[in-house]
């Protein structure tokens, strides 16, 4: 570990919430790492118009658990099925959505297996 700091990344979503995630949160996005590549400012700020906060903070929250390295994939699994079970339908739609516009694919499979499920 070279002991350097994280490199940070700031995303504003359509209602002015912003949120400061470390850069290896926001390149689980595929749609984020190709912002990411064409910035050449040691600051970077990503609007995403079309995701609000809450459904943000939610694929934020997603983000963060499946990369904790010491989490196992069965922990994982775990946390998924709770991560479901206390939001509505309407916001679990509204995640998906974010999640293809950002082209997050762990996420993208984890709601094709959910709904397929229901």
């Amino acid at each position: 570990m070279s002991g350097e700091p994280a490199k940070m990344i700031t995303l504003n979503s359509s209602d002015k919430q912003t949120f400061i995630v470390e850069e290896t949160i926001a390149l689980q996005s595929k749609t984020l790492e190709l912002m990411i590549a064409d910035i050449e400012t040691e600051t970077i700020v990503i609007h995403l118009p079309s995701i609000t906060g809450n459904i943000l903070a939610k694929v934020i929250e997603y983000c963060n658990k499946h990369a904790e390295v010491a989490t196992s994939d069965e922990d994982k699994r775990l946390w998924d099925a709770q991560f479901v079970n206390f939001v509505s339908t309407d916001i679990l739609f509204s995640i998906t959505l974010a999640a293809d516009s950002l082209n997050i694919e762990g996420l993208l499979d984890f709601f094709e297996n959910f709904f397929n499920k229901r």
